[in-house]
């Protein structure tokens, strides 16, 4: 919604008079198809940008704009997921789009690759690196200000201090993994490493991708030998909402073929949902089962002890942090 004005009709060039209608945290107001859209993750802005002059559908151009998976998982990430001691987490985000998820596991203190195809690459570094430029500078404001303070507090809660060179964006194609005699790929396995967690946000509504994309998930997980917290699981944290467009079949290869296990959260069905969460959908020509479709998470099994030092008590945070969701689901897979 921009701006509107109207003029005095005693002096049609005279601007005193001009009525701006009330955007700024108006719940009503819809942000989604602006130009540049403003996200706080962790005390820090962003200003993710969006290409809304190429059309958009269910084959290309998806990653041109922030789906609302992507800011919920976002918010998840900078709310519960936390490192372990003094080693970072490192993070693979497959299909970036915007880049936010992966920025904000950079702004949690991990390190991330950022990872899209060579047609939509670009949009994601250029978001990358102007808010890797705009975090870091707020950083050193922080650190100006409140020396003193800061410096407790990041003793206190064990914080790293933010680093350009801790995020990165790379071409990544699922159907195509680097073989091994492609060794100068950056993301072959001799120059990537595996991942401690990778991010998937709203990738599940092309079926005939599912089987790509499990095995990409597959590829980069930690082998039986991986020292990271003196565990071999990757985990793999993601989000979507149910379109009808076949995503359920996903997780059915993801047993079979990945030899992933999938612990789902029971959780109620919402009802009243967020207004402004529908944007885009129509793009996608998505449709629901039912009037009501259900917001289903799940979690790591309980008994895991590190699974509890880095995520907390999710069946106790997910009600009431994503209670306003709908029908999106969580996702976490381990292999």
């Amino acid at each position: 919604m921009e701006p509107s004005e109207f003029k005095s009709q005693s002096d049609p060039s005279d601007n005193s008079n001009a009525m701006v209608l009330w955007k700024f945290d108006n719940p009503y107001a819809n942000y989604k198809k602006d130009a540049e859209r403003i996200f706080v993750l962790d005390g820090y802005t962003l200003r993710i940008s969006q290409k809304l002059t190429e059309k958009i559908d269910i084959t290309k151009n998806t990653g041109n704009i922030v789906w609302d998976g992507a800011y919920m998982l976002s918010k998840y990430l900078v709310n519960h997921v936390e490192g372990r001691g003094r080693k970072k987490l490192r993070f693979l985000e497959l299909g970036s789009g915007c880049g936010l998820v992966g920025l904000a596991a950079w702004i949690k203190g991990g390190y991330v690759v950022c990872t899209g195809t060579k047609t939509d690459i670009e949009h994601t570094r250029t978001n990358v690196e102007k808010n890797v430029e705009l975090v870091l500078s707020q950083q050193q404001q922080r650190m100006e200000l409140e020396v003193i303070e800061m410096e407790k507090a990041r003793r206190a809660r064990n914080a790293r201090e933010l680093l350009k060179e801790d995020i990165d964006v790379r071409v990544l194609d699922w159907r195509k993994l680097p073989t091994m005699d492609l060794i100068t790929d950056p993301m072959h396995l001799n120059n990537s490493k595996t991942f401690d967690i990778i991010l998937a946000s709203e990738l599940l509504y092309l079926p005939e991708l599912h089987r790509d994309l499990v095995k990409t998930m597959m590829y980069y997980c930690h082998g039986k030998k991986s020292e990271v917290y003196d565990t071999n699981e990757t985990r793999v944290l993601g989000i979507y909402k149910q379109r009808g467009l076949g995503e359920d079949a996903f997780f059915e290869i993801a047993r079979v073929l990945g030899k992933f296990e999938i612990e789902w959260i029971d959780t109620s069905y919402w009802t009243n949902l967020h207004p402004i969460l529908e944007t885009y959908d129509d793009q996608l020509n998505h449709s629901h089962e039912g009037d009501n479709p259900p917001f289903k998470a799940y979690e790591i099994c309980k008994e895991n002890t590190l699974y509890e030092k880095m995520y907390g008590s999710v069946c106790q945070t997910l009600e009431k942090e994503l209670s306003w969701v709908g029908c999106y689901h969580l996702q976490l897979l381990l292999k």
